[in-house]
């Protein structure tokens, strides 16, 4: 659905509802003033009858018993409010009547427009009835001072003409406005949606190459877009020149491998040599084998860097160390080990990846460490930190600082290393500890080896 669109309908249809309410509760109350106006004006009509009245002499009185007062009224043609008719030419005294009785049902005074019978019950208050074809408004009065009946009365066209010319009155200026508004806000849905489309073609014609960030002005609402775009575009710059540089690291570190087997195997096709036989096809083993290994470590860690959220729980790190070196028994036998697990040391992780990263620390350690020499595996609590820290401490030869700095990168190697790998295993243990808001550590160690240490964040419930 377009936003101009809905927009503007929205719109359109709030200012009719306002235009609607408007108009139908300004005619209400109108109707209900005029109807107050109107009803006061018989009252007063009534009370100025009364004073007419009483103002007569009782001979005077009397003789309107026998011979009722007529009051003439001047016929015109004027009917409405709406013609052009001044105050003596409108109908409107044609629309009001009276009458004057006494108790007994004498008749004493009338207005023209009125028959010879009274036009309401001789019952003080208003009456609404229909009187000689029409609805009238009526209100009876008795004077106890005069002792007479007094019944004004007011046709019902009148007041309704008011009304409606009050309500027509007040859809007029709507009915001129509302076509000019909805064409103002057509002009200014476009005009103010303009830098949206803007951004849209500068988006189309944009390079698929080009991944800098978009610097164009636009109004505030469109900023925090502008903005959540170009951080957007850079975080696909940063994950195309991670993949770039993995590929191209991926196709330098497979590239060794493959040659080596492809030279060992032109010596298989050359040579008669049983013991040259031999060595080929321990090198090429030894190539599948390095190449199967790199192969499982790129996969793990795309899967790792792939990875949203984290099935975190928690675990005791001695209970997950224990599982740990018994799934590398075979491995580890001939090893010397200190161990020094708390058991009550619980951190929030991962079990499964957690795993990970001690089966790739702990096999390290072995490959770099003398038999001879013990491994070390501690742990214990940062309350300051609100922490819990694993140490893992070879026998090995050990790294320099610079080294050290560098041992996390994608296939870093050290110069000189004799023992073979792919040089991820600790880049994916970083990024797991990473995953975890962890923090993974590499020192020299004191006085030989490697000290590494896996930092991890404790239950809220024990700091």
């Amino acid at each position: 659905m377009s936003l101009r669109v809905l927009m503007m309908g929205v719109m359109l249809l709030g200012i009719s509802l306002s235009i609607g309410i408007s108009s139908w509760l300004s005619t209400h109350d109108s109707h209900r003033q005029i109807e107050e106006l109107f009803d006061a004006q018989m009252l007063q009509s009534a009370k100025i009858l009364e004073m007419f009245y009483g103002s007569q002499t009782l001979i005077g009185q009397d003789s309107l018993v026998n011979h009722p007062l007529l009051l003439s009224i001047k016929p015109t043609k004027v009917e409405t409010f709406n013609e052009d008719a001044n105050a003596q030419q409108l109908a409107y005294e044609q629309k009001l009547a009276f009458q004057i009785w006494t108790p007994e049902g004498q008749l004493l005074v009338r207005s023209a427009n009125t028959a010879e019978q009274p036009m309401a019950e001789f019952v003080v208050g208003y009456h609404r009835k229909m009187y000689m074809g029409s609805l009238w408004h009526m209100y009876s009065y008795f004077s106890p001072r005069n002792n007479v009946w007094i019944i004004a009365g007011q046709r019902d066209d009148v007041r309704k003409e008011l009304v409606d010319q009050i309500m027509g009155n007040s859809l007029i200026a709507p009915a001129i406005v509302f076509p000019l508004v909805s064409l103002l806000m057509i002009f200014l849905s476009y005009l103010l949606l303009e830098p949206l489309q803007t951004l849209a073609d500068k988006l189309k014609r944009r390079d698929p190459s080009d991944l800098t960030p978009l610097h164009m002005r636009l109004p505030s609402e469109l900023v925090t877009v502008r903005d959540a775009m170009n951080a957007y575009i850079a975080r696909v710059a940063a994950a195309m020149s991670r993949e770039r540089k993995f590929s191209g690291d991926a196709a330098h570190e497979l590239k060794t491998p493959l040659a080596v087997i492809k030279l060992h195997h032109q010596g298989l096709l050359e040579s008669d040599n049983p013991e040259e036989l031999l060595l080929h096809h321990q090198a090429i083993d030894k190539g599948i084998e390095q190449i199967a290994h790199t192969v499982e470590q790129m996969l793990l860690l795309s899967r790792v860097e792939s990875l949203e959220q984290l099935n975190v729980t928690e675990v005791g790190i001695s209970e997950l160390v224990q599982q740990v070196l018994n799934d590398m028994l075979p491995i580890i036998a001939d090893y010397q080990w200190e161990l020094h697990l708390p058991e009550k040391i619980m951190v929030i992780a991962d079990p499964f990846y957690l795993k990970l990263v001690l089966k790739n620390l702990i096999d390290n350690a072995c490959k770099y460490s003398d038999k001879a020499g013990p491994i070390k595996i501690n742990a214990w609590e940062d309350k300051q930190h609100g922490t819990a820290v694993l140490q893992i401490q070879d026998s090995g030869p050990g790294l320099d600082e610079e080294s050290c700095r560098q041992i996390t990168e994608r296939f870093f190697r050290v110069a000189n290393e004799n023992v073979a790998g792919s040089g991820l295993g600790l880049s994916i243990c970083a990024q797991i500890v990473g995953l975890h808001k962890g923090k993974l550590t590499i020192k020299p160690g004191v006085p030989d080896g490697l000290d590494v240490r896996v930092i991890l964040p404790k239950p809220v419930k024990q700091r």
